[in-house]
């Protein structure tokens, strides 16, 4: 059984999110009653709108990753642990025996979960189930039991899908994206940190009246608040610290105006996409489930259109390095690299929780990046394993015999259930168990757009 698991999980790992996302989509519509060839063309669009969407965060990634690796190596950092990134990361999870699971068992529990009315969220994002994976893999690792690092894979899973419901309805109203939540991980893993310092920055007068959200720019600053042109000024003025020339810098300037441009475009033709599948889902569950809602659960890449989201990530790069230094005395050995272009991954579920502000934003990413880099460089030794033991070749960074991920080792789930498993495994499982159940009553309780959604 554990063997025809892992083939079906190597199976749809290996067809990648542009080949089975439009069928999964598809058929989805179709389950749910949409007509076949408005399903189809929901699948379609939505496959187009993510090629769009990954040509153009790509195009930040590289862009912002090469200004950012100028600047990591024009401070002159003696950290000693490299941040290997995510693309090595995925691909390290995925290889596990956890990895080659987690698609199938994912999927079943996803709606087992639905069936008993314990979430909301339908998450097709599954290629994002590498991030439950590399937790399961770090929990293997420290406990020696695969069993263990199978259940905390699956256990993070249910997080994901919780925190996903609890920030719907906020995310929904601010980036007006009916029907649609975020399970994933590693940006709702920097809302549950930053929800608590979020509130406390609402209660304070002279935090709360900034008032820097883009549309309150915009009318400020005229055309220099537009957010083609805000790009072109943050992409300058970062090609000059990360020590490009002039002719490079201004290069750098016309890629991140042009990301601020283009992604919102790609994203309106993944909401035209969803709009008809989402339509569905509530009808279906309408008459089948009177009372309850539903939602589909995607990548965090669809909020990277947000004008706050792409100021926030772009500012975050050099702070990051900034932080990395600062930390040096307390304990921080991570040098950030390939991840440094992972900000608006960052700011994507912070930014709703302050009404869009982008001073408020980066100061949020800022302290959950903070707190994150103290806990890459405890989470290294089992990253260093999990690379040193791989058969994979790898693209990683040379000169370094110790490694961490920002992506992933900076997040709570992660760091939370490392050093949970290293205790008594009877006591780690009830405790992990009761987090969950707490997290669940807070979901049902709490409503995130109550506390945060007045400002907007």
């Amino acid at each position: 059984m554990e063997s025809i698991l892992a083939s079906i999980g190597e199976f749809l790992n290996g067809l990648g999110p542009l080949i089975a996302l439009p069928v999964v989509i598809a058929l989805l519509g179709i389950f749910l009653g949409q007509k076949w060839d408005s399903a189809i063309r929901s699948g379609l669009m939505t496959a187009v709108a993510f090629v769009g969407i990954f040509l153009t965060v790509g195009l930040l990634g590289n862009t912002v990753s090469t200004i950012g690796q100028n600047f990591a190596q024009n401070t002159g950092t003696n950290l000693d642990i490299i941040d290997i990134g995510w693309p090595a990361a995925s691909a390290l999870a995925f290889a596990t025996p956890v990895g080659n699971l987690i698609i199938p068992l994912g999927i079943l529990l996803n709606v087992l979960l639905l069936i008993f009315g314990l979430t909301q969220t339908l998450d097709v994002d599954i290629w994002n189930f590498w991030h439950m994976a590399f937790v399961g893999a770090l929990v293997q690792f420290v406990t020696g039991s695969f069993a263990l690092g199978l259940f905390a894979a699956l256990l993070t899973l249910v997080i994901a899908l919780f925190l996903a419901d609890w920030s719907a309805p906020l995310i929904q109203k601010h980036f007006k994206m009916p029907g649609v939540s975020i399970p994933h991980l590693q940006s709702a893993g920097y809302m549950l940190l930053a929800v608590p310092f979020a509130w406390l920055f609402n209660r304070l007068a002279f935090l709360k009246n900034l008032k820097a959200n883009p549309d309150a720019i915009r009318k400020r600053l005229g055309l220099l608040g537009e957010p083609m042109v805000l790009g072109f000024i943050i992409g300058f003025l970062l090609g000059l610290l990360g020590g490009q020339s002039f002719k490079d810098s201004i290069l750098t300037a016309v890629n991140t105006a042009a990301v601020m441009l283009l992604i919102p475009r790609m994203v309106s033709i993944l909401v035209e996409a969803l709009t008809p599948v989402a339509e569905a889902a509530n009808n279906f569950m309408t008459n089948r489930f009177k009372g309850r809602e539903f939602y589909i659960g995607l990548d965090s890449a669809v909020l990277a259109g947000n004008s706050t989201v792409i100021a926030t990530g772009l500012l975050l790069v050099p702070i990051e390095i900034l932080l990395a230094l600062a930390l040096s005395p307390l304990g921080n050995r991570t040098l950030p690299f390939i991840d440094l272009a992972d900000g608006v991954f960052v700011a994507a579920m912070l930014a709703p929780l302050v009404a869009g502000d982008v001073i408020l934003t980066t100061l949020l990413g800022a302290i959950v990046m903070g707190i994150g880099l103290i806990f890459t460089t405890l989470l290294a030794p089992g990253v260093t394993e999990l690379v040193n033991t791989s058969s994979l070749g790898l693209d990683i960074p040379a000169g370094y015999a110790t490694y961490t991920v920002m992506s992933d080792a900076a997040i709570p789930t992660s760091y939370g259930l490392y050093f949970l498993f290293q205790t008594p495994a009877g006591l780690a499982i009830v405790v992990s168990l009761l987090a969950v159940v707490g997290l669940y009553f807070l979901k049902r309780r709490v409503k995130l757009e109550n506390i945060f959604g007045m400002g907007e």
